[in-house]
């Protein structure tokens, strides 16, 4: 039981939610629709976040409904790092969609796959990404001499990048040779 300067109510409210915490979508977290806007999502977190910091409740003695608040708390942060990034919101979503129901959490692995998935795609230096960029647009120009340089050049920062890699070997398959001696 909380040391006196929680009342009974909110005591009791906090125990309950801590029980149903791992169950509930981040949606049902921050009390919102899926169909929130950013801005919606946000206003949820800044009421949610106020009435759960564990800073409202520092003068407490270390007991189960502190570490309710500080798991409460965390999860309401999650959820809104989660919603408030369109690309993790959508994939989220997407997970939610295929779990048929069932309650997914966004962990540090989802974050780390992401990433990894966009660095395949992208690069994973600015450079590289700029380089490889700059080879795409010469090669919607079918400036392919341009785009092999430029894919080059993302190499040189990403030297095992397979996607640059095959750009390159692309663009330098479309540079045509004159070998005609004059």
């Amino acid at each position: 039981m909380p040391d006196a300067g929680v009342a009974p109510e909110l005591a009791a409210e906090i125990e309950i939610l801590a029980m149903q915490l791992d169950g509930l979508s981040y949606y049902q977290v921050l009390r919102v629709d899926p169909r929130a806007s950013a801005g919606q999502v946000r206003a949820a977190y800044h009421q949610l976040s106020r009435q759960y910091h564990p800073d409202r409740y520092f003068h407490l003695a270390e007991c189960p409904f502190k570490q309710h608040i500080y798991r409460i708390s965390k999860r309401i942060t999650e959820a809104y790092v989660v919603l408030r990034e369109p690309g993790s919101r959508a994939q989220y979503d997407q997970q939610l969609g295929a779990s048929q129901g069932a309650r997914v959490r966004y962990t540090e692995e989802s974050a780390q796959a992401q990433k990894k998935a966009k660095e395949e795609v992208t690069g994973k230096t600015e450079k590289g990404r700029k380089s490889y960029q700059q080879g795409l647009a010469e090669v919607k120009k079918q400036n392919f001499p341009a785009a092999e340089r430029a894919f080059k050049m993302a190499l040189v920062f990403e030297p095992e990048n397979e996607l640059f890699k095959k750009a390159l070997a692309d663009a330098q398959s479309k540079i045509k040779v004159d070998y005609t001696v004059k």
